[in-house]
């Protein structure tokens, strides 16, 4: 049920229970959840965890630690949800039970609280860690921050127009989410987004008073911060224009949040529009695609990406090994849970050494930070983009 959702951030303890009684523990979703094929623990896997969901709510189990680390280890991934023949909402269980029973009391969550909140508070951070990498500084940030690891190569901060009008015949306007970790660590997916949609007859609004989509407040059970997030991007963009995501983990939890508008995956919209007057030059090379857990699952536009990049002439486009499966990324879980998730990052990396894989497409920014950090570390050159930049360029867009 869709109404699920939408209530899962005030789901009560009796909705909690009625959706969890509907698992009939068939065990069809234990071979899709990545964290059960890695410990073989059936409180690991979907079924498990919903009966211990159930047992804590109905207070037959306790809520202790044992319990949360069972939730923890959660990617929220939502493989299981494609497995069910019941329709189990596991999703909104997950999100439910972290919000009630086990949410997160982390110092470093409360500090970057108001960067996430507030685009513009965070502008002046993104300043100085830009000015580092300029200086050839981070070496000092990442002795004491193992997260600043994960950090790219950033580019300049930028402020955002409001409006890009189209640079061809006008057909439509559509809205363009930012997002926190989009907007400040790969703004060039969000620039050739505007260019292709510009090129291809779309106006492009960026409303300013948008806001994170409440992921990163949500896995951390915080209620109040992730709704309080959606009421602002739902009063900041206008209902009657699609609303596009670069990030498929956004897209994700816009689409199951913020009812009162449609929102759609850059590539499932982009797919559907009309090329027949946009030039497109050939690329002669393998593209492999990584498929997000988030834009399979969730949003279901998977497929799209790999009719976008059919696009580029000569282009052979390729899905990567072991796709079914998530990278281990998923938000924050790359930091707060970093042991599995580099279990499940390495059975990417070899995936990508045996294929002899020179570029990577994926579209969400977690899965690009966690992989392209894998890669680093292994001394692996793999170019990992967002495929729209690979498309953008194609048609004589210029990262800078």
């Amino acid at each position: 049920m869709q109404s699920v959702y939408n209530q899962a951030m005030t789901l009560a303890v009796e909705q909690l229970i009625q959706e969890a009684e509907r698992c009939v523990t068939c065990g069809l979703c234990l071979p899709h959840c990545p964290t059960y094929r890695k410990t073989g623990s059936e409180a690991d896997s979907p079924r498990g965890r919903i009966q211990l969901m159930r047992a804590v709510a109905q207070e037959i189990l306790p809520n202790n630690d044992r319990f949360k680390q069972h939730i923890d280890l959660c990617l929220s991934c939502r493989s299981c949800e494609s497995a069910c023949p019941n329709s189990v909402n596991y999703g909104a269980l997950v999100d439910a039970t972290r919000a009630q029973f086990t949410p997160q009391k982390s110092v470093l969550f409360s500090l970057i609280k108001p960067i996430i909140r507030h685009r513009f508070s965070a502008k002046p951070l993104f300043w100085l860690l830009w000015l580092m990498q300029q200086a050839r500084l981070m070496a000092i940030v990442k002795r004491f921050s193992p997260a600043a690891k994960l950090l790219p190569t950033l580019q300049k901060p930028i402020t955002w127009q409001k409006l890009y009008p189209a640079s061809a015949t006008r057909k439509g306007a559509v809205s363009l989410f930012l997002g926190c970790a989009t907007n400040a660590l790969d703004s060039n997916s969000l620039k050739a987004s505007i260019y292709v949609l510009n090129h291809l007859g779309f106006d492009v609004h960026v409303p300013t008073g948008q806001t994170c989509c409440g992921s990163v407040a949500r896995q951390a059970g915080d209620d109040n911060e992730s709704k309080q997030l959606i009421a602002t991007n739902q009063h900041s963009f206008d209902p009657s224009l699609t609303i596009l995501t670069t990030a498929s983990g956004c897209g994700a939890g816009l689409t199951d949040y913020l009812p009162t508008h449609h929102i759609q995956d850059i590539s499932a919209f982009l797919s559907t529009c009309d090329w027949s007057n946009v030039s497109v030059q050939p690329l002669n090379t393998a593209i492999y695609v990584q498929d997000p857990c988030t834009l399979r699952n969730v949003q279901k536009s998977h497929l799209a990406v790999y009719t976008l990049l059919k696009k580029i002439p000569q282009a052979e486009i390729i899905s990567l090994a072991g796709n079914s499966q998530c990278c281990g990324g998923a938000g924050a879980y790359m930091l707060t849970q970093s042991e599995m998730a580099n279990q499940l990052l390495n059975d990417k990396l070899v995936a990508i050494k045996t294929a002899n894989v020179a570029v990577l497409a994926t579209s969400n920014i977690g899965c690009s930070l966690h992989i392209a950090n894998g890669l680093r570390a292994q001394n692996l050159t793999v170019k990992v983009t967002h495929p729209i930049q690979i498309l953008a360029q194609q048609m004589g867009f210029s990262c800078n």
